[in-house]
């Protein structure tokens, strides 16, 4: 049970993976506001399911809505939706394989982040591997890079470290690394209940802020989005579907892990995006992605020795 947190983290990643992509194709004809907020919406209703199960099945009642709590969730619900707007907004932008890969540094500022003002206690060995994870990841999205991206493009790998791209994936990064460490910190506060019961009411209740929140703004600033929920209610509810799937998965591996240890083998969505363009896109596998899938399963296999 106690390393339950890794094979939940894959499926988690493989939701987002699934996930990411209709988002990418729905913003083709909604705002990148309305694309992120369809799943919050589409998706609570599950994630209630989920909430319910897991009261009528453990029980636990219902937790002390007391500050610390929802002030994380707050400030985690907030920085997620500020994460997934900027990732939304990169697909329009030039070198989005640059900025790809650069949005991978959030494994390395949660761990630092979280060490130095949040809750995380990583051992040498958890240092290791995630910079072994880390490794393999950019190995992975180089060797992407060098088949799908122009000589520009490698050149700015290096070089344009003030292009747009750049500073939408950083400030990306940044967004998600404050989720991430917020909502771990939300699933603390309501120790001591099991680790499904404060990750059903932590993602439940982040989940509905988000509903709320960001509809109240869409409703002052981009009602268009409302008309457009049922003309495309078929991506929408996929959208919603895998979003809440992957949630769930999110939110209880970082009741039971380190957050940066739950996002370094979320990593393994990259791996996920190879193997479906390889599979279904026919495109080759360059030997440099290969070594990087090899070091980066060799990073979360590492995981298993921190405990």
């Amino acid at each position: 049970m106690e390393l339950i947190w890794i094979p939940l983290s894959v499926f988690a990643a493989l939701m987002q993976a699934v996930r990411t992509a209709a988002q990418k194709t729905l913003n083709q004809t909604m705002s990148t506001m309305g694309t992120t907020y369809v799943r919050s919406l589409v998706g609570l209703p599950l994630l209630g399911l989920f909430l319910a199960v897991v009261l009528l099945s453990e029980g636990g009642g219902t937790p002390d809505l007391s500050a610390p709590f929802v002030t994380y969730c707050l400030v985690g619900g907030a920085a997620q939706i500020g994460g997934t707007a900027l990732l939304i907004y990169l697909f329009k932008l030039k070198s989005f394989a640059v900025g790809t890969m650069l949005i991978k540094t959030d494994i390395l500022m949660t761990a630092m982040i979280g060490t130095i003002w949040f809750s995380e206690e990583i051992s040498a060995i958890g240092w290791l591997a995630l910079f072994v994870v880390v490794a393999g990841v950019m190995l992975l999205s180089a060797g992407k890079l060098s088949h799908t991206e122009s000589v520009e493009a490698k050149a700015g790998l290096f070089a344009s470290l003030t292009s747009r791209a750049t500073q939408v994936a950083l400030c990306c990064a940044l967004a998600f690394t404050f989720s991430y460490l917020a909502i771990r910190e939300a699933t603390l506060v309501l120790a001591p209940g099991t680790f499904l019961w404060r990750a059903a009411w932590t993602v439940v209740t982040v989940t509905s802020m988000q509903v709320v929140g960001l509809g109240l703004w869409l409703a002052l600033k981009d009602r268009a989005v409302f008309s457009q929920l049922w003309p495309n209610r078929r991506i929408i509810g996929f959208i919603g579907f895998t979003s809440a799937l992957g949630s769930i998965g999110w939110f209880t591996a970082f009741a039971l892990a380190n957050a940066s240890f739950v996002r370094a083998v979320g990593q393994i969505e990259v791996i996920f995006t190879v193997m479906i363009s390889s599979l279904y896109f026919r495109e080759k596998i360059t030997r440099l992605e290969f070594v990087g899938m090899i070091v980066t399963v060799i990073g979360i296999l590492m995981f298993r020795l921190t405990d």
